[in-house]
């Protein structure tokens, strides 16, 4: 049974949080939001993507077909049906192969304030706001970035593999998608669970909450899924499990940072006094994890909004009592329900969902908390 776990770990390289924006702004006219290029790369970028796409089938059966990529892909329509065995919409989503010839999907750019743990938003019609972009090209990305420090604000940009169009497209699996090692399949089936997610459970303005129960239910689902297909204790098991390890002591450094950021933020000391309490404490946080790149308030923004809502979404899987109605109870919210646009305290949000679950029918799908 799948049950809830507090997690923290980071995402470099899956997510929704501004890539389908850049999808978005090309169907839509967005003034003052975005510059031409980047219109023009987000609908050359999203057409070459899809342009390369082929079915699945005719992949995996294809001679010149990589053993390894034939059967990672030969997984996925079990994966699928994984997954709307607990209520998520795959809908027209990974039934085609697009080979990128690149190491990434697009590259991610996030912006904040300096002395604030205020992300930067980008908005547009119908789409909604979001706390960055996503650029197909890795120089265009850069320049973005750059010109964001020149406006001196704390940016980042880095590879996302993968990336969900909510819906706009049919989202094919990349092969940045595509890892080695043990976990390679285990990974695959993570990523498209999460993207699902998105498709299936998705409030307009509010990533904090969008990425935290993709990445909350995509993570119960594939610890499930790794039991069922490949058994405790199997490579793949060990593997996910070793990496999970890695990644939560990491994570919860990285957020133990932010709040300790947060209250010098918050306080009423001049701005130079607040960046040298910044300076030091990034310093001790750098030391800590012998980090190569140092981290600033846009990179600790992300680590926040793909993990700073774990906990109330697990007090409400605990209240549904399995994945599945939990998902439902997801499926009811709305932007009405949220205070504010980007709502980072997603608390309020976990007891509303813990509110809304019905008494699930029939066997649990849920493994007691642990």
């Amino acid at each position: 049974m799948i049950g809830p776990r507090e997690r923290d770990r980071a995402r470099p390289a899956i997510g929704y949080l501004g890539a389908a924006a850049c999808v978005v702004a090309a169907l839509v006219v967005a003034p003052g939001c975005l510059m031409t290029r980047y219109l023009a790369q987000a609908a050359h970028g999203q057409l070459d993507l899809l342009g390369k796409a082929r079915p699945i089938e005719q992949v995996v059966r294809g001679p010149s077909t990589p053993v390894r990529t034939a059967a990672l892909l030969a997984e996925i329509p079990a994966i699928k049906q994984y997954g709307r065995s607990y209520g998520l919409s795959i809908q027209r989503n990974y039934s085609t192969y697009s080979a990128l010839g690149r190491p990434a999907a697009v590259w991610f750019v996030g912006a904040a304030d300096p002395v604030a743990f205020k992300p930067l938003r980008w908005c547009f019609p119908i789409a909604g706001c979001f706390a960055g972009l996503g650029w197909f090209d890795e120089d265009d990305g850069v320049a973005h970035k750059l010109e964001l420090e020149a406006q001196g604000y704390d940016a980042i940009i880095r590879p996302a593999a993968a990336y969900s169009t909510g819906g706009w497209f049919p989202d094919p699996v990349l092969s940045t998608m595509l890892g080695g090692g043990d976990d390679a399949l285990p990974g695959l089936a993570n990523v498209i669970l999460h993207e699902s997610v998105h498709a299936t459970v998705l409030v307009p303005d509010e990533p904090f909450f969008n990425e935290s129960f993709a990445s909350y239910i995509a993570d119960a689902l594939t610890d499930h899924w790794i039991d069922m297909r490949f058994g405790p204790g199997s490579p793949e098991d060990l593997a996910w499990s070793l990496g999970q390890a890695i990644r939560l002591p990491r994570t919860a450094r990285l957020l133990d940072a932010y709040e300790q950021l947060k209250k010098v933020y918050d306080g009423t000391a001049p701005r130079d006094q607040k960046l040298a309490a910044k300076a030091r404490i990034i310093d001790d946080l750098v030391a800590d994890l012998h980090l190569r790149r140092r981290p600033n308030n846009a990179s600790l923004t992300e680590t926040r909004v793909y993990n700073g809502g774990l906990a109330p979404i697990a007090d409400a899987h605990r209240a549904c009592g399995d994945v599945r109605t939990l998902v439902l109870a997801g499926k009811t919210l709305t932007r009405a329900d949220f205070a504010r646009t980007l709502q980072d305290d997603l608390a309020p949000i976990g007891k509303l969902l813990a509110a809304r679950c019905k008494t699930p029918s029939g066997r649990s799908a849920s493994r007691p908390p642990g």
